[in-house]
């Protein structure tokens, strides 16, 4: 059974999915880490973001798609997947080397 966090994290992704767009800050608060952290997975290509200019601004705004978002975890799940199967193999090997 998922933990009270994760149902959670689950029903505010969701809710995100329908919104057209969400802003650096929004995704900020979905994943539980700084605005800045955000914009530098922009700026490193890790997170892909159309940036938009609104009628007299001369600094344009960010906008992510929570399909890049699902498509993100996803990649996610699965590199943990991977990650787990390593580290017991890792885990294995060690214990082995530590009984000889």
């Amino acid at each position: 059974m998922p933990t009270l966090p994760s149902i959670i994290r689950r029903r505010v992704f969701h809710e995100a999915i329908t919104m057209d767009y969400l802003t650096p800050q929004q995704v900020a608060e979905l994943y539980h880490v700084t605005e800045s952290s955000v914009y530098h997975w922009i700026k490193e290509g890790w997170l892909e973001a159309d940036k938009v200019y609104g009628k007299s601004a001369k600094v344009g705004r960010y906008r992510i798609s929570p399909l890049v978002l699902s498509e993100m975890d996803k990649q996610r799940e699965q590199i943990i997947e991977e990650s787990k199967r390593y580290w017991m193999r890792l885990y294995v090997k060690l214990g082995m080397k530590g009984r000889k």
